[in-house]
């Protein structure tokens, strides 16, 4: 950047301490300063290191009226523009503190210009500052960036670029870094790429999240990038390299038998739905399953990376030589249907199987929605992957790439004492639970057996399974979750020393985080243990064995349940709409009931926090139900969905009964919550004479609202609080 201050006029002072113009060399506060200025005439050339200026206008003294400044800048991809000034008022400038502005100039985010002013109610700073987007014409190539890339970009930003090239070339553009807020349909904060240099224009493509979208070209010599960003979660942004490019499928005899698509560079040819290209490059044969015999390769769904076709069922299987395995590794999915929190795969799907003989399978999983599946790697020397869709919705289907390795653990388990695992190019030792590895990574010894568990989802077992457990063995699992949910545990095998009182070898779970809270159950013999669900957000599980008789103990899951009784006390303290979220959206058909209750003689006041559910007019498809009373039956304090925020909620007894429900396809964000029990004194106000009715009052957003005590209505200092109709 190169920085000329063309005119200025401002109070001059001794070394320019009461008024003055300063430029630094960068964008952070205490980036090298190359210049300050005051006085009145025309200002030195400065030129940055890198990218960007910082210019900061101190205002001074009001002695008498000053024009201001006005200032010239260029970049390497800009034509020399004007900063952009405008009057602000006295007690604006009051706000801003002592400092009217600080900004960071970016090369490719300002371009606009306008008249710098200033009298003595006034101070100047550079309405660029809020731009970002604008008009670029590429002569050879150029860089993109979001606000404040690489920190992290400010909420509620629009930005819009529109590029153009020569006539004849088309724009393209190259992602080198991406970090946007990501959502399954890019909701929140997005980069939109249209095909045209207006709003109406093709939409190339919607982008959020970590992965770098795919380079893109337009049609046309124009091409329109906007960016943005709402008020919640913001992260570091993107960066990319946009150029003029030519399209060689349109102007040299290609050789494709379907279609050619052009690259950077270059082009290659692709095929129609139900077709893969042949290794000739060129010509397009039958696709969709096979045997394949190649020590690597990659696995796609039809028609990748568009829209997968309806009804397909296809079928790969990957054969190796003996003594070797295949590893499946998954580098994107995108199906119908979500199983993130263990939920069915009812509509499309990827099953994965190893098959270790003729008619003899052992499944690996069955994986659909937007979660990526971990990698698999097969029991045996076949394994084999089946795709399914149905008749409705379509997504971008799945791409994965699979290796096959020797198995070193096929010979005498490979020296491991427990568990040989083959991995790429070699393979690792493991142990049972209760036992750690030994120095020498094969050989295993006893180790601790106290396990703090915190994620939403998954499996326990005894110490040494699936082989007998050691004797004097004493082992405690901690499960903790969310707040506002509970532990749910299911006991899949179970083999202990049996007792008619379980004194010997034995399972207790206590509900809560330690063993003085009370006794779910105490489990022995082989029974299988009906499921367990603890009444909070933690459960402790204790094993212990005796001298004498072993047995192979134990396999047991673990998940999240939502909804259960909430203690309101003095504190405040918060719920969740489900286990994991800030990190995912809720799951589909969700079926949850919270019941707060306070202690006697007290209210509960429920304030929602955050609040994105589907949006609907008549919240049919998610909605959150307020009730009063344990069972609902004390008034409807209303139904809540999409983004706007529900008022403040405080009961007209001792509990509330919160409801979440969703359906079986859009989800969002969810909701979080406080909660906390308040005494009658503080809502009801001063006693009603005896005999008073209490009338309802509906919500009314222009006046403050009504809240029911025990023995009468008052009208509360301004805040909004939902009543029961």
């Amino acid at each position: 950047m190169v920085y000329l201050i063309a005119e200025i006029d401002i109070h001059k002072s001794e070394e320019c301490r009461s008024e003055w113009v300063e430029v630094r060399d960068g964008y952070m506060p205490d980036a090298p300063v190359l210049g300050r200025i005051c006085g009145s005439g025309k200002g030195p050339m400065m030129r940055s290191s890198g990218s960007r200026l910082t210019v900061i206008y101190q205002p001074g003294p009001k002695t008498k009226p000053h024009k201001g400044f006005k200032a010239h800048y260029e970049g390497k991809l800009l034509q020399t523009s004007h900063i952009a000034c405008k009057k602000i008022d006295a007690s604006q400038a009051e706000r801003l503190g002592r400092s009217c502005l600080s900004i960071a100039c970016f090369a490719l985010s300002l371009a606009r210009s306008a008249q710098a002013e200033r009298d003595n109610d006034s101070c100047f700073f550079v309405g660029a500052a809020a731009v970002c987007g604008g008009d670029i014409e590429v002569d050879s190539s150029g860089h993109l960036e979001s606000p404040n890339y690489p920190d992290d970009y400010q909420p509620n930003k629009s930005c819009v670029w529109s590029l153009s090239v020569p006539q004849d070339y088309q724009v393209a553009l190259k992602f080198h870094s991406f970090e946007v807020e990501n959502h399954d349909t890019c909701s929140y904060d997005k980069v939109k790429i249209r095909d045209g240099d207006s709003m109406d224009s093709p939409l190339l493509g919607i982008f959020c999240g970590h992965k770098i979208p795919p380079d893109i070209r337009s049609t046309s010599n124009k091409l329109l990038v906007i960016f943005e960003s709402d008020g919640t979660v913001q992260k570091a942004g993107f960066s990319a390299t946009f150029m003029k490019e030519f399209d060689e499928c349109a102007s040299i005899e290609h050789g494709c038998s379907h279609s050619c698509v052009n690259t950077l560079g270059g082009y290659e040819c692709a095929c129609d739905i139900g077709y893969e290209l042949h290794s000739d490059g060129k010509k397009c044969e039958n696709a969709c399953g096979g045997v394949l015999y190649a020590p690597n390769g990659t696995i796609t769904s039809p028609s990748f990376p568009d829209l997968y076709p309806p009804s397909k069922n296809c079928l790969w299987e990957i054969v190796a030589p003996p003594h070797h395995r295949i590893t499946l590794n998954f580098s994107h999915f995108d199906l119908e249907g979500n199983n993130m929190y263990q939920q069915e795969c009812e509509y499309d799907s990827v099953t994965v199987h190893s098959r270790l003989g003729a008619d003899v399978l052992r499944r690996h999983g069955v994986f659909c929605g937007s979660a990526l599946p971990p990698p698999v790697t097969s029991d045996g020397s076949v394994l084999r992957v089946q795709f399914t869709s149905d008749s409705s919705v379509h997504r971008s289907g799945f791409a994965a790439a699979y290796y096959i390795d020797v198995d070193e653990c096929a010979d005498n388990n490979g020296g491991c004492q427990h568990e040989c695992h083959n991995t790429l190019g070699g393979y690792e030792c493991s142990c049972h639970s209760g036992f750690t590895l030994h120095p020498n990574k094969r050989d295993c010894k006893e180790g601790g057996c106290k396990h703090d568990v915190t994620q939403p989802h998954g499996t326990i077992v005894s110490p040494n399974y699936p082989d007998t457990y050691p004797s004097r063995k004493d082992c405690v699992w901690l499960f903790s979750t969310t707040p506002g949910h509970r532990i749910k545990l299911i006991f899949n095998v179970f083999e202990l020393e049996p007792h008619q009182e379980c004194a010997y070898d034995h399972v207790t779970i206590y509900d809560g985080a330690s063993a003085d809270e009370k006794t779910l159950g105490r489990f022995c013999g082989s029974k299988l243990p009906h499921p367990v669900v603890a009444s909070q957000n933690q459960m402790y599980v204790v094993f212990k064995s005796d001298a004498s008789v072993q047995r192979k103990g134990f396999l047991a899951t673990h998940s999240t349940a939502c909804g259960g009784y909430l203690a309101a006390g003095d504190t405040v303290k918060h719920l969740y709409s489900h286990a994991r979220y800030g990190d995912d959206s809720y799951e589909s058909r969700a079926d949850c009931d919270w019941s707060i209750v306070a202690p006697l003689g007290h209210f509960v006041r429920l304030t929602f926090l955050t609040f994105e559910l589907e949006p609907e007019p008549n919240c049919r498809y998610d909605y959150v139900q307020v009730l009063g009373g344990l069972e609902g039956s004390a008034g409807d304090y209303g139904t809540f969905c999409s983004t706007k925020m529900p008022p403040e909620i405080v009961s007209t007894s001792e509990a509330l009964l919160v409801r979440f429900r969703t359906d079986d396809s859009i989800v969002f964000k969810g909701f979080s919550a406080s909660y906390q029990a308040v005494k009658p004194e503080v809502w009801s106000g001063e006693e009603s004479s005896e005999g008073e009715v209490t009338q309802e009052i509906e919500e009314d957003e222009r006046m403050p609202p009504l809240v029911v005590g025990r023995r009468g209505l008052r009208t509360p200092s301004p805040r909004f609080v939902r009543r029961p109709a």
